[in-house]
């Protein structure tokens, strides 16, 4: 089956979070690395380290359920849905895709007044806007409510659940 223009840019938005996520945990382990040298061998740590490893944890953490979102990865308890009618677990099912993206979109409204309201703030050690480690939140609830969008439509259509480009 051939995919829509809108899985098309969802399968590359996945990609593009993939490779973000990749390098943002290897600035991670290069920071890591450079903190643990310098404080072991040089008696000298680095002053913004843990500062930078809290606020790219957070990234990566939120970029990472943001790929969840796409592929349906993310884990559910199913044993009580599993224990009703066949229709009732369908009629949930599909509740679950709706209120979830309702969910995650007003999560991402709410995110994004938050960076608004703190961007003047300024972290101790980096000195950097307190909006740009926020942002975090209203930038991965919006790729979770793209994905959601595109699982309502999926499921409207009565198509398969959206899989990850490589057919996982």
């Amino acid at each position: 089956m051939e995919k829509t223009k809108l899985e098309t840019f969802c399968d590359r938005l996945e990609k593009f979070t993939l490779d973000a996520n990749m390098l943002i945990c290897g600035a991670m382990l290069i920071v890591v690395w450079l903190h643990v040298i310098r404080r072991y061998a040089f008696n000298n740590a680095l002053t913004w380290s843990e500062e930078y490893l809290r606020f790219s944890i957070v990234w990566y953490a939120l970029l990472s359920a943001s790929i969840l979102h796409k592929r349906n990865g993310h884990l559910g308890i199913t044993i009580f849905r599993e224990m009703m009618p066949v229709k009732l677990q369908e009629i949930l099912k599909r509740l679950v895709i709706y209120l979830g993206t309702i969910t995650v979109a007003i999560v991402t409204v709410f995110g994004a007044l938050l960076v608004m309201k703190t961007y003047t703030q300024t972290t101790p050690a980096l000195r950097i806007s307190v909006g740009w480690p926020y942002a975090a939140i209203p930038f991965s609830f919006f790729l979770m409510t793209i994905y959601g969008v595109v699982h309502v439509i999926r499921d409207i259509m009565h198509l398969p659940p959206l899989s990850s480009e490589n057919g996982e």
